[in-house]
């Protein structure tokens, strides 16, 4: 049996199965860092990026694509990525037009058996459909041509609202897995969509669920990261919604390919440029601009239920925002005890307290969202919402001194070179960034500098605007 029929049979019986599906990245190889980005643009309108470093002996491959989830279905174009590594119509089916058939009758047949669990007839038509589908598919065969290619441990990401395909290869198959790429964006298969959905739609709440949820109910009701904090229903797509997700989120204008490693960097874009020329896939609906607009007053909202006391603080971020000189400044206001408000918690009064500090949350392109700064104390919360403002706002009566922005870049930098020290997971953060910040340079190195005044305008910008309070009590 697949894993699809396992996950579905147990589907079934009323227990959707818990194992996850991402392999496990291979162990780091030694760092190596680029001269610097080569970006271009393919004729079919795919963005690429080049980041060649000829002390590599492996090429790492990164697409990244903005979600398209449909309404009610949160986290399903993240659950298409992970069907569409059972292979395409080409690699991986045994009759591609009967197994098209097969799929398409039997997500009837599931949806029908949603509709009426108990029903002994429609469980044995699923099962049986199922069956049916399984044996017109051959996800090994996918399989085994990746390996002859070689293309080594096809992986996925979601990192709302970004998704993230990475694999690796050498550099002298790069025209084979490009081609392979082009197949798996217009030919991809979907198989086990349900079922891996039933594993991966439903994310589980943690203790700052609600309060998130309300923070962005508050700030930014049409925000899709909205839906992954709400409660979600039992349903399930139909496979139609699924392929439209998949194929709207694949679309070449939106996406952004990433290639790190030891290559020749003029044939590689010569190759690349001959083989991404068009697409078949139907054209999507641009998504949304979604930003957050400054408030014209102080909004505040209380979450009972929760834990442990804890205030959460939304500021609008203004347009156009450097990230790196966010990076710092969230590290220097508010992210841990040595943060400036982190030093002051214990002279309010409140030594227990821990204070994080988020932006841009949630992640939208361009910056477009809040500075979410999250206090929390077992011992109460009472009046921090307002001595916490008190206190960035004297904080920032003048630039950082010296020290203390040296120690939030050093912690800037640190943080980047553990999330990217593996050359695949440089490749992601490379072309993850370029999605959600594409009107700024790709970015392989941090500064070695931040300007102490650019830190303390950009947060008076920020600062200064009445933001959203939310707390969340027992």
């Amino acid at each position: 049996m697949t894993l699809g029929t396992i996950a579905l049979a147990t589907l079934v019986a009323g227990t959707a199965a818990a194992g996850g599906l991402r392999a496990q990245t291979p162990a780091a190889e030694p760092a190596a860092r680029p001269d610097g980005p080569i970006p271009f643009t393919s004729p079919d309108g795919s963005r690429f990026i080049l980041v060649p470093d000829s002390r590599m002996p492996l090429v790492h491959w990164a697409i990244a694509t903005l979600a398209h989830d449909p309404p009610g279905f949160a986290g399903l174009s993240a659950a298409t990525m992970l069907a569409a590594l059972g292979g395409t119509w080409q690699s991986g089916s045994r009759d591609p037009e009967r197994e098209r058939q097969a799929l398409a009758d039997l997500d009837a047949a599931f949806h029908a058996w949603l509709g009426n669990r108990g029903d002994a007839a429609a469980t044995a038509e699923l099962v049986r459909l199922s069956t049916a589908a399984e044996q017109l598919g051959d996800p090994a065969a996918h399989r085994r041509v990746l390996a002859s290619v070689p293309v080594h441990l096809p992986e996925v990401f979601d990192r709302p609202p970004v998704c993230i395909y990475v694999t690796t290869t050498v550099p002298g198959a790069l025209p084979e897995v490009a081609q392979l790429l082009l197949e798996r964006r217009e030919q991809t298969a979907l198989r086990d969509i349900q079922s891996i959905w039933a594993q991966t739609g439903r994310p589980q709440p943690d203790d700052r669920t609600a309060l998130r949820a309300e923070v962005l109910a508050l700030a930014m009701p049409d925000h899709p990261f909205l839906h992954r904090l709400e409660r979600q229903g039992s349903g399930a797509p139909r496979r139609t919604e699924a392929m439209a997700t998949w194929q709207a989120m694949q679309r070449p204008e939106g996406t952004v390919h990433v290639l790190h490693g030891g290559f020749d960097a003029d044939a590689v874009r010569a190759m690349l440029q001959r083989t991404f020329t068009s697409t078949a896939l139907p054209r999507a609906e641009p998504l949304p601009l979604v930003s957050a607009r400054p408030f014209s007053s102080l909004r505040r909202s209380l979450v009972p239920g929760a834990r442990v006391p804890t205030v959460a603080l939304g500021f609008v971020l203004p347009e156009g925002v450097d990230r790196a000189t966010l990076d710092v400044a969230r590290h220097w206001l508010g992210e841990g005890g040595d943060s400036r408000i982190g030093e002051e918690l214990p002279r309010l009064g409140h030594a227990q307290a821990t204070v994080s500090c988020l932006a841009p949350w949630p992640p939208t392109v361009g910056g477009r969202s809040l500075l979410l700064l999250e206090i929390t104390d077992p011992d109460g919360i009472d009046g921090l919402a307002d001595a916490v403002r008190r206190v960035a706002g004297e904080a920032i009566a003048a630039a950082p001194s010296a020290p203390t922005l040296d120690a939030a870049l050093a912690t800037v930098q640190r943080e980047w070179t553990t999330a990217t020290n593996d050359p695949r997971q440089f490749a992601v953060a490379i072309a993850a960034a370029a999605q959600l910040w594409p009107g700024q340079q790709p970015r392989t190195t941090l500064p070695d500098r931040i300007d102490g005044d650019a830190v303390r305008r950009l947060l008076t910008r920020i600062l200064n605007s009445p933001p959203v309070v939310v707390e969340a009590r027992p």
